[in-house]
């Protein structure tokens, strides 16, 4: 039987799993996306992907681990959540994610093998092979889920805390009313209109389902 030998490469990084990591996972994406095969509409589609995989993976603690495995034609992404926290932000040279009892788990593991984390695995995109089309990184701002609002660029609000106001000014909602929307406590919806904390990645998506839309800085 022929054995073929496929070129790849394996780039992976864990981060907290809070809102504040995000323009750190943005730019890991877009260096990941430099040695991408795919034309600047792939690049795009899995940017957007990945975004929405990190809503879906975030947890309450612990952090979020991304790793893309880039073959000649398409690339694979894993998108997984660990209660472990990350000791630096140093990329990893091995597509592993540290588990709760602190061993390595396979990114990618067997269908039904046990793992301490929760994958959120993104199918594989294959496109246009890059002897039709060359790689392009998608520009800044490009690489987020429809219907977000960048915090800080032109025309959006600077913070998290200003975005809140105005969408509880928008709705017409009490922070009482928030609260039981969003299944936190008054106190929490209070800290975040007055900037004193931020929510937790999880709490991103429920925003998003409550208002139709998640700011991300």
């Amino acid at each position: 039987t022929p054995i073929e030998v496929v070129p790849l490469v394996v780039l992976s990084q864990s981060f907290p799993a809070r809102p504040s990591s995000i323009p750190d996972i943005r730019d890991f994406v877009r260096r990941c996306l430099a040695e991408s095969p795919l034309n600047e509409d792939g690049n795009r589609e899995v940017g957007e992907t990945v975004f929405r995989a990190l809503l879906d993976a975030a947890g309450p603690t612990g952090s979020i681990h991304v790793a893309f495995r880039i073959f000649p034609e398409h690339i694979e992404v894993d998108v997984l959540h660990s209660e472990s926290q990350p000791k630096d932000f140093q990329p990893k040279p091995a597509a592993a994610a540290p588990g709760e009892d602190g061993r390595p788990v396979i990114v990618r593991p067997p269908p039904g093998a046990p793992t301490p984390s929760v994958p959120v695995s993104v199918p594989p995109v294959s496109m246009t092979p890059p002897s039709m089309a060359p790689a392009t990184v998608a520009p800044p701002g490009t690489v987020a889920p429809p219907g977000t609002v960048p915090l800080g660029q032109a025309g959006e609000p600077a913070t998290f805390a200003e975005w809140m106001s105005k969408a509880l000014r928008r709705e017409g909602m009490t922070q009482e009313a928030a609260a039981r929307q969003l299944g936190v406590s008054v106190k929490t919806v209070s800290r975040w209109v007055g900037g004193t904390t931020e929510p937790r990645m999880r709490d991103l998506r429920r925003i998003q389902e409550v208002f139709g839309e998640v700011p991300l800085p």
